[in-house]
């Protein structure tokens, strides 16, 4: 069995073909054709110069192009290895930097928490001292202020009593001498009417003599 030309139509649309061997081997491959007559055109082309064709032996430069190419891509391999290990020592270091700074970030924020809270309870003991003392104040005056009432209060009353005091006396000493001016009266009233009397009783007495 011969060899053959394959023609096919890609997804993009354009058409390649393929030279394979009696066994289906690939021998050749074409590159891509816009549309099937140029595609038909090139295997025309194909199989007029290929009985007439030489051999351009360029395998020892191919060779050497090929080590070269090798140690380059080589090279760029090696190159793009440490630039990849740079950069992933450079993440590692960032993203340590990172949690370190937010580790920091984090301590800084819970000490700042921490001095808050201390603030607040050291604001909130001396309000309540403030309001104890004050509380403490207002009680004072508080007892200064019925100290004082009860105070006045008792003065008041011991200057009414000493007021009333001579008040009382006058009146005693008013009534006492109301009380003996009418026993004196009634002792004259007394004496007059029993001297008649007594007078009468010695006359009749010396009458009957």
């Amino acid at each position: 069995m011969p060899a053959k030309f394959v023609l096919r139509k890609g997804r993009t649309g354009k058409f390649t073909f393929t030279l394979e061997g009696p066994n289906g081997q690939i021998l050749a491959t074409s590159a891509d054709h816009p549309n099937l007559r140029a595609a038909k055109a090139a295997i025309a082309s194909v199989q007029k110069n290929l009985a007439g064709a030489e051999v351009d032996d360029r395998s020892a430069g191919a060779t050497a192009a090929k080590k070269t190419t090798a140690r380059k891509t080589t090279g760029r391999k090696t190159t793009a290895r440490k630039t990849a290990a740079k950069k992933t020592t450079a993440r590692k270091t960032t993203a340590r930097k990172t949690a370190a700074k937010k580790t920091t970030a984090r301590k800084t924020a819970a000490k700042r928490t921490t001095a808050a809270t201390a603030a607040k309870k050291t604001t909130a003991r001396k309000t309540t001292a403030r309001k104890t003392a004050a509380k403490k104040t207002t009680a004072r005056k508080t007892a200064a202020k019925r100290t004082t009432r009860t105070t006045r209060a008792t003065a008041a009353k011991t200057t009414t009593a000493r007021k009333a005091s001579p008040r009382k006396t006058t009146a005693r000493k008013t009534a006492a001498r109301k009380t003996a001016a009418r026993k004196t009266a009634a002792r004259k009233t007394t004496a007059r009417t029993t001297a008649p009397r007594k007078r009468a009783a010695k006359k009749t007495t010396v009458a009957a003599s």
